[in-house]
């Protein structure tokens, strides 16, 4: 490496770095690791297409996400999320949400965290469920980042509606892998399901971030 290449390496990660301190303002379940590794791999892995992110939240994940996209020049990210929240988020439950509880969803928050980074013009919203959305969705996809039911059920689903829609060499990713929340649903179907399919290379593990590469 060239004094040049470092130096520009370096820029590249400083910047990378401090928008990872700035979206760690944003409410949500997602570590600074678990963040830019999401940036890191939506800017540099190679491959055409758009990302894919199922659950979306208030939109913590989605600013590491679009971020990266815009880095790299390649496609939008589709967020793919009813806005209402899984039972966690309801009365009660143990992430109680106030937005969930006042007014049934966080899509106005979420709107207006992208808004504040700059990055609505990355991002298309699309109010749905995910399975349902994957039913009429048309594009390809680099990457896939679920993290939306966590239930097994809802895990498996999720997989299984947009793996058709990846592209060979691209990535999926799933969140709360061995979070004690979730051991029944996410833990127990990558464990099961994913870590054995034939076409499921694992690749990198960071906190509760699961990336595997799709593979023929």
């Amino acid at each position: 490496m060239t004094p040049q290449e470092f130096l520009l390496q370096l820029t590249q990660n400083v910047e990378r770095f401090e928008r990872v301190a700035a979206f760690l303002s944003v409410p949500g379940y997602l570590s600074w690791h678990e963040g830019y590794t999401l940036l890191s791999l939506a800017e540099v892995w190679p491959g055409e297409g758009d990302i894919v992110e199922i659950g979306s939240f208030k939109g913590k994940s989605t600013c590491f996400l679009a971020q990266g996209a815009l880095r790299s020049g390649r496609g939008k990210v589709h967020a793919v999320d009813h806005f209402q929240g899984s039972p966690e988020h309801q009365k009660g439950g143990h992430e109680e949400t106030a937005e969930i509880v006042e007014s049934g969803s966080t899509y106005e928050q979420f709107r207006a965290n992208l808004a504040a980074f700059g990055l609505s013009n990355v991002v298309e919203a699309v109010v749905s469920g995910s399975q349902e959305a994957a039913r009429t969705w048309t594009g390809t996809a680099r990457m896939v980042f679920i993290d939306g039911d966590h239930s097994y059920e809802g895990t498996k689903g999720d997989f299984e509606a947009w793996f058709p829609h990846v592209a060979e060499t691209g990535l999926i990713c799933f969140h709360d892998y061995q979070n004690s929340h979730y051991l029944d649903g996410v833990t127990k179907f990558i464990e099961e399901e994913v870590n054995v399919h034939p076409n499921m290379r694992f690749l990198h593990r960071a906190n509760s971030l699961m990336t595997y590469m799709k593979v023929a």
